[in-house]
């Protein structure tokens, strides 16, 4: 049975047989509609295609933008897609039968998609405080960067044409060195010639500085940040320190090595970085110097 037929199907058995709400309705196809979008996504179109791993994917994925209550309210409502399916015919499996459930976790990190760091680059406006904005959120994500050692960064930790950070203020004093995506070297660029050029009054060694020529604060980026959370419509516990997330998580999706992350971030110990294991979704086959093209070519 096709999914999109087991997914009308449903629907009409909610209307006509459970006599549901139309409110009560609407959150079960909310729910299925995510669902089926994702299956959809990894080439499953027919209910008997889809497995335990499925279900499994998919809420390692709804977790990451989705309080516990809404993934324990999709879990219910996948549930009784699946049996109402199985009851209109027996041939079809129900993965949902010997599934267990996910773990949810309030320790694990709260990071974004690639998806919604696309749309969040593309929802900046082209002047220059958007600029400027955009260019924080692409150096906090692209190299990684605590909030502190973003504020702290001077124009000469910058190598722009070796698409380099010098990270001399890390956790511990601890220096590092970090890539640069070229999406990130350009926009640093447009911003070092359109905003810090003529901002930059008080002649300051700083990298970021303000419209006023002021060091940028700790406090700005996190407004900034909970600015455009709200905005797009974000999981509001998203926060400066997700982007950090992010960056870890999808180059070890893109299968970078545990350990080269680690001295990426500039942990000391490598059971910190360890934390973004629990998290990985599904690994693509590329890593850093492949992976940040694809936001180069569609972030820009």
């Amino acid at each position: 049975m096709r999914i999109e037929e087991a997914l009308e199907s449903f629907e009409i058995y909610l209307k006509a047989v459970e006599n549901k709400s139309i409110k009560t309705v609407e959150a079960y196809m909310s729910d299925l509609q995510a669902y089926t979008s994702f299956l959809l996504e990894r080439g499953k179109t027919k209910i008997e295609e889809i497995s335990i791993l499925d279900l499994d994917a998919f809420f390692d994925q709804y977790q990451r933008n989705h309080a516990k209550a809404s993934c324990s309210r999709a879990l219910s409502s996948i549930r009784s897609f699946h049996k109402q399916a199985s009851l209109e015919d027996a041939s079809l499996p129900n993965p949902t039968r010997s599934y267990k459930g996910f773990s949810a976790s309030k320790h694990l990190p709260v990071y974004l998609s690639v998806e919604q760091i696309k749309m969040l680059l593309d929802s900046f406006p082209s002047d220059l405080e958007g600029i400027y904005e955009k260019t924080i959120l692409l150096m906090l994500y692209s190299c990684g960067l605590r909030v502190s050692e973003l504020c702290a960064l001077q124009v000469n930790d910058i190598r722009l044409q070796e698409r380099i950070v010098l990270v001399k203020h890390g956790k511990g004093d601890k220096e590092r060195i970090v890539p640069m995506a070229l999406a990130c070297k350009e926009q640093l660029g447009l911003y070092l010639k359109q905003c810090r050029s003529i901002w930059n009054t008080s002649n300051s060694s700083l990298l970021l500085v303000n419209p006023k020529g002021k060091a940028i604060t700790r406090q700005f980026v996190h407004s900034m940040i909970k600015r455009k959370v709200i905005e797009l419509g974000f999981d509001p516990r998203i926060s400066a320190h997700s982007f950090r997330h992010s960056f870890a998580s999808h180059l070890l999706d893109g299968n970078a090595d545990l350990r080269s992350v680690q001295e990426l971030l500039g942990h000391s110990d490598i059971r910190t970085t360890q934390i973004y294991t629990h998290i990985q979704n599904e690994r693509l086959s590329r890593a850093y110097d492949s992976y940040f093209p694809d936001l180069d070519k569609e972030g820009e």
